[in-house]
């Protein structure tokens, strides 16, 4: 089992495992947060807030909303919108143990103008 957290707690994600790779995307939105997103079904993940603890963002084609925490600004992760992949959210596993990190390769995706991975 995978712990993240926000800086300050008030949002909790588990996932039943690791993945063997994480995603740097360099699209506008992901550039600036500087997230690595880990991919997973909604129902693999769960999610313990506090009230009131997550504020959501949603941007460009609208298939993905941003979510973070209302107190310390952390991504926590991405779900889909009713437009999106229904069966693909995203952790961001920049809120995890740095070892788990260091343990996985990083894939680069051009979401800024290819759609593709980068090599």
């Amino acid at each position: 089992m995978i712990e993240a957290s926000c800086h300050c707690g008030n949002i909790k994600i588990t996932v039943p495992e690791t993945t063997e790779t994480v995603t740097s995307c360099n699209c506008s939105v992901c550039s600036k947060y500087a997230s690595l997103w880990a991919y997973f079904t909604p129902k693999e993940v769960e999610i313990t807030t506090t009230k009131n603890a997550v504020a959501s963002y949603c941007w460009g084609d609208k298939t993905i909303e941003f979510h973070h925490c209302n107190n310390c600004g952390c991504l926590t992760h991405y779900t889909p919108t009713k437009l999106g992949n229904k069966n693909k959210m995203a952790v961001n596993f920049r809120l995890v143990n740095a070892s788990i990190v260091k343990s996985l390769k990083t894939r680069y995706f051009d979401g800024a103008d290819t759609w593709a991975e980068i090599k």
